[in-house]
């Protein structure tokens, strides 16, 4: 499954929370027309984004190192580097060429897991790379700007080109206690959940000045 605009079957998720949020399109992507963030800027940026009133009554964030991993996903967290609570890593293969630094143009291939197995998205040969820029999402005088999770911004950065890595990814660094579903309704993720990534960067290119 991809959402990529090539050969997706589902081309839009929908994200259900409190407050009702508009489509989101592909994963882990988080553009402009979104109004998904993760727990971790959600305490900032709802008041703004949602016109809502914040209440933090939520539950703690699930903790990667306590949960189980179905085999296919690859995860030993004990063999994983811990970047930091909700945040691991592991380079399964060290690129050669240039080394990736936030706000760069990426190009990227990867897959994206539940803890359990279930593969939410993923995006392959012979699809072109998923093509975005290492930026958190961030509102610029009332607009919204494209980025992606914060978990990918810390987890790919410092990677080179032709490197591959596995992310596990907290909530707190991923889709918070946002649930994603499909356009039929069905959670593809549930809200708190734990993710697994596997990333590909095929393309780095440093952002110009003034872009």
């Amino acid at each position: 499954m991809s959402y990529g605009p090539q050969r997706n079957p589902v081309h839009r998720a929908t994200t259900l929370s409190a407050h009702d949020t508009p489509p989101i399109m592909p994963l882990p992507f988080v553009s402009s027309r979104l109004r998904v963030v993760s727990a971790a800027v959600a305490l900032l940026a709802s008041a703004a984004l949602t016109g809502c009133n914040l209440k933090t009554t939520e539950p703690l964030p699930t903790d990667p190192a306590t949960q189980s991993y179905a085999s296919v996903t690859g995860v030993n967290i004990a063999t994983m580097t811990r970047v930091n609570s909700q945040l691991y890593t592991q380079d399964l293969t060290v690129g050669t060429g240039r080394t990736v630094i936030q706000t760069d143009s990426l190009g990227v291939y990867y897959n994206g897991r539940l803890t359990g197995g279930f593969q939410f998205d993923a995006r392959a040969l012979p699809s072109t790379p998923f093509l975005f820029r290492l930026d958190t999402l961030k509102v610029v005088n009332g607009v919204q700007q494209d980025g992606v999770i914060p978990g990918w911004v810390q987890g790919i950065a410092g990677m080179k080109v032709g490197g591959k890595r596995k992310l596990v990814i907290g909530p707190q660094l991923g889709y918070g206690f946002n649930r994603v579903n499909d356009p039929s309704g069905i959670a593809l993720i549930p809200a708190n959940s734990v993710l697994v990534f596997d990333v590909e960067v095929i393309s780095s290119i440093p952002r110009v000045s003034g872009s």
